[in-house]
Formats: structure tokens, C-alpha cells, sequence
């Protein structure tokens, strides 16, 4: 166990660095709203202050779950949190970067020239195509390796230490309320679950190489397709089992929306469809896609569609 706890003080900082820095990176573009803002800035030693004291608890319950408490223990709790949260926070600092300054001075002819050259045309990487049957939309990004490099690591993490410890532990623990000729449900729906989780992670990895996204909006179905480093997906939603589309993000003011935000350098999608039925009741998609673009679309898609709006 002394050799386990070990490799928890060597993974530990550097699985919360990055986690850290994708956390921070993601929400980047959310710069203006005031909630992700003051996290990531003014709470930013406080967030990872909490984050470290959960985890340092959690390995340390773990680590002394069979022998009780010791001074060795308690000093490894200290390092172990004080570890954890420096990494939380370094890996937040240098995710989120420096804000941009913001030129108020001529801020009101700026937000209505951006508006006029919206109205009239997209950014390189994203083309429309309002046909009369449809809406298509084609979404070209760059392939992140190091963010591909830094999930596909959190996956190894929680394949190989998190998750086979926690189910373990819960293992252990619905078994004491099935009989002895049961127990082997337990394995499959804990194992199940394992699979599961570490198939979304996987998949959410595999989104940072996708290079090309393709949706197309119609009044039976939509059709979601994405490229990318010889992967490839392709899902058709039909219009009955959609509720809504909307975007992931809203602000209140209409000035926030149509400044340009940073969402070209980010991985992080802007829309959101709701499903009627099945266990998960929204996918998102649309990925470095400008907020103030996405916002335009979502106008053409409703104005087309007005079963999509709500």
C-alpha cells in the first residue's frame, strides 16, 4: 500500500495539472460572463484549494482504510493536498492565460461594424448553405494534438487507477446486499459502467483530432457528421425525437454576444439538442464555432424550422 500511495504523489500533480489547464482552457471563450470569470481569476487558489483537499481525503481514507491513521499518513495527506492543489492551480493559470485588453473608447463603433460584416459573411472556417430544404453547415478546425495528448492521459489515469479502485470499492460494498449466487450481476453492471465511462472519455479525447464537422438541419432529421485523422462519425437524429436546439451558452446582454469571442482556438461546442426520449437528453455539437456566428445560424435554423425553437 506504502508503494500504491507512491505512485498516487507522482500521478496525482500531474493529472491535476492537466485537468486543470483543459478545465480553464475550455472555458476561456466564457471569459465575459461574470460566474466563469471570477472562478477562474479571482477563486481560481480557492477552487483548487477545494479540488486538492478532495482528493488528498479521498486517497488518504483509501491508503489508511485497512490500517487506521498514522503520522506518516498525516504528513503524506499534507504533501499529497499541497501537491494536488499547486497543480490545480499552475495548470488553471496557464490554461487560462492573460485576458485580452478591451479598447472602450470606440467601443460602440467597433460592435456596429463587427455587426455589419456579420450580417454580410462567415469566418474561413465555417460555410453555410441555406438551401430551401435545409441548412448545412460545415465546420473546419485544427487538429489539437496536445489536448488530444493531455485527455488520452487522463483516460490512461482513470483506466488504470482511478475507476478500478473505485469499483472495488463498490464492488465490495452492493455485494453485502445480494445473495452469494448474485454477486456476479454486481461485476457486470459495475464493469459495465467502467466500459461506458471510459468509452465517453475516449470519444471526448478523439473530438480534439476531428478536423471537420458537418451538420445539416431539415424538417425529418439531423444529420451530424465529423472527419478527422481516419476517424469518422456519423449520427441522424430524426426531428420527432428532438425537442429543441439551442445554444449552450447565453448571455444577457446583446453587446456580449456579437463581440468575437475566442472560440476558434477552443474545442468547445455552442449548440445544444434536446431529445424527447432515450437516457441522455441532449448532445451537443458545433465546435469552434464564434459565439456571435452561432447565434446567426441558430436564427436561419429557426426561422426555417420553427419546431427546432422551443
Amino acid at each position: 500500500m506504502d508503494k500504491l500511495f507512491i505512485i498516487f504523489l507522482i500521478i496525482t500533480p500531474i493529472a491535476m495539472f492537466f485537468s486543470g489547464f483543459l478545465m480553464a482552457r475550455q472555458l476561456r471563450p466564457l471569459e465575459n460572463a461574470t460566474f466563469v470569470s471570477k472562478l477562474f481569476i479571482q477563486r481560481r487558489l480557492l477552487l483548487s484549494i477545494i479540488t486538492g483537499l478532495f482528493i488528498s481525503i479521498f486517497f488518504t481514507l483509501l491508503y489508511s482504510a485497512t490500517s487506521g491513521f498514522t503520522l506518516s499518513k498525516i504528513i503524506a495527506f499534507i504533501v499529497l493536498f499541497v501537491l494536488a492543489s499547486g497543480s490545480e492551480y499552475f495548470g488553471m493559470k496557464f490554461g487560462w492565460g492573460n485576458s485580452p485588453s478591451v479598447d472602450t473608447t470606440n467601443e460602440s463603433i467597433t460592435t456596429s461594424s463587427n455587426q455589419i460584416s456579420m450580417d454580410n459573411n462567415f469566418p474561413e472556417n465555417l460555410t453555410v448553405e441555406n438551401s430551401l430544404s435545409s441548412v448545412k453547415i460545415t465546420i473546419t478546425s485544427k487538429k489539437r494534438w496536445v489536448l488530444f495528448a493531455m485527455e488520452a492521459f487522463q483516460w490512461l489515469i482513470m483506466g488504470s487507477c482511478a475507476l478500478p479502485i473505485l469499483s472495488l470499492v463498490a464492488i465490495a460494498a452492493l455485494q453485502n446486499y445480494l445473495p452469494q449466487n448474485l454477486h456476479f450481476l454486481v461485476w457486470l453492471l459495475v464493469g459495465g459502467l467502467v466500459l461506458y465511462l471510459l468509452y465517453i472519455k475516449f470519444m471526448e479525447a478523439l473530438e480534439y483530432i476531428f478536423d471537420k464537422e458537418i451538420i445539416e438541419i431539415d424538417n425529418l432529421a439531423v444529420k451530424i457528421e465529423k472527419y478527422g485523422s481516419k476517424f469518422s462519425s456519423k449520427k441522424e437524429y430524426p426531428a420527432e425525437n428532438i425537442k429543441k436546439i439551442t445554444g449552450m451558452f447565453s448571455f444577457g446582454g446583446t453587446s456580449t454576444v456579437l463581440k468575437r469571442s475566442p472560440f476558434l482556438n477552443s474545442n468547445m461546442p455552442v449548440f445544444m439538442m434536446w431529445h424527447n426520449r432515450g437516457l441522455k437528453r441532449y448532445r451537443s455539437f458545433g465546435r469552434a464555432v464564434d459565439l456571435a456566428d452561432a447565434q446567426r445560424i441558430l436564427e436561419m435554423v429557426y426561422a426555417k424550422f420553427p419546431q427546432y425553437k422551443d
